[in-house]
């Protein structure tokens, strides 16, 4: 396999976790925005747990460089957007 098709392959396989991933936090966002727990024990026959849930305002930080991280994958696979920049400055 050559060394595009390879970094390609790669590059799709890091979206799609990219994408799992988020739809992982927008339901964690739907949950969160419904409650103000952030974390609780209980006790049961099995011992004492506990459970804790992010802070909002930490789903959103991790949502926003997600989708950041989203659309820098979409445009190096297809090819888009500015990708990089060589500027030579001319002597008088």
């Amino acid at each position: 396999m050559n060394y595009v098709a390879t970094k390609l392959q790669r590059l799709n396989a890091s979206l799609t976790r990219v994408q799992a991933t988020l739809a992982t936090l927008y339901t964690a966002l739907d949950e969160c925005a419904g409650s103000n727990v952030v974390s609780y024990r209980f006790s049961s026959s099995d011992g004492e747990q506990s459970t804790t849930r992010r802070s909002l305002k930490d789903v959103l930080d991790m949502i926003e460089r997600l989708e950041a991280t989203e659309e820098h994958l979409i445009n190096e696979i297809y090819g888009m957007g500015l990708v990089s920049v060589s500027v030579r400055r001319q002597g008088p």
